[in-house]
């Protein structure tokens, strides 16, 4: 017999194909596009508790669901009702209960089976799992980071910017390359040698006070975190460029940090076995993650985001 499925944390309920249903009977049919093909869209979105601890800020959901509508449009996958997403969050943080930081993602799969060629069915499930901060924040570990060979696509192979399930097969090979060779995450280049992304998260150095990040045309995903720490970095004055990148920028850079919405932050203490200079104290980049969170768990809502109140049973608890 399989492994039954287990619902994460204690969130028994998610969304799928237009009803909050138990996790083990959200499936997909097994010759659906979807696994078939991969063709299957999705987004990573996280929920913060307010400072004041009577609500739940969902952070920039809007523009995730911008970039879930340009993702789906990019896999010709029609739009399943991707503006029903914000009640279908409401709905499950109230029927799940839940009280603290979260993680949803939405995707959109093509739940139909069929042939490559076939037009797509689209199919829209909603998780949410608790989440709090990774062991990098939590137990304020810096991570050695590998400058990959393995490349992410060029644009005309696959769409950089489609947040496509297929985009991070290559990536996987990486991580797992680097993961066996004592790393803890890759940073891989593109189709000309110069630093992207990631598998899961963007990178960014600072040298001389100077915040780098590699330019979109560099083969990155526009990730909705980089351009929050972009906006950050301006609130607080520190210049930032998007730029080509090379490994020797990386091997000299002061600090350096990735970022992405499941990740959040984490801190790099080596590239390639060079031990970056203020790696430890990181002066830049603590600022930069102590405004994120400032921004995140702030009462007021600025334009991409959803504040929620807490549930009742939270409320009487």
């Amino acid at each position: 017999m399989p492994t039954p499925v287990r619902s994460p944390k204690t969130f028994p309920l998610c969304h799928h194909d237009g009803a909050l249903v138990p996790w083990e009977t959200a499936t997909l049919h097994a010759a659906s596009l979807a696994l078939r093909y991969a063709v299957s869209v999705f987004e990573g979105i996280r929920i913060y508790r307010t400072a004041d601890g009577r609500g739940l800020k969902v952070l920039e959901l809007h523009p995730h669901l911008d970039r879930l509508a340009a993702s789906a449009g990019m896999m010709w996958l029609p739009d399943p009702g991707i503006d029903r997403i914000p009640d279908i969050i409401a709905e499950l943080v109230a029927q799940n209960v839940v009280t603290d930081d979260a993680y949803v993602r939405p995707s959109i799969s093509a739940g139909n089976p069929g042939e490559l060629g076939q037009a797509a069915q689209p199919l829209l499930t909603v998780t949410i799992t608790a989440q709090g901060r990774k062991t990098w924040l939590a137990d304020d570990r810096r991570m050695k980071v590998k400058l990959s060979a393995w490349q992410r696509a060029h644009d005309l192979a696959f769409p950089s910017a489609a947040k496509n399930i297929s985009n991070y097969a290559g990536a996987r090979i990486a991580m797992l390359e680097a993961k066996s060779q004592g790393f803890d995450n890759v940073v891989l280049a593109n189709a000309d040698g110069y630093l992207s992304e990631a598998p899961t998260a963007i990178l960014f150095l600072v040298k001389n006070g100077r915040l780098m990040t590699p330019a979109l045309s560099e083969g990155v995903l526009p990730s909705i975190t980089r351009a929050l720490t972009l906006d950050i970095a301006a609130e607080l004055g520190i210049p930032a460029v998007e730029t080509r990148l090379t490994r020797a920028d990386a091997w000299t850079a002061d600090e350096a940090f990735l970022c992405g919405t499941g990740l959040e932050y984490a801190l790099i203490g080596q590239i390639d076995g060079h031990v970056l200079k203020r790696a430890d104290a990181a002066p830049i980049s603590q600022q930069i993650i102590a405004r994120y969170f400032e921004r995140a768990r702030d009462i007021r809502a600025a334009a991409g985001d959803l504040i929620l109140p807490l549930p009742d049973a939270a409320a009487v608890a």
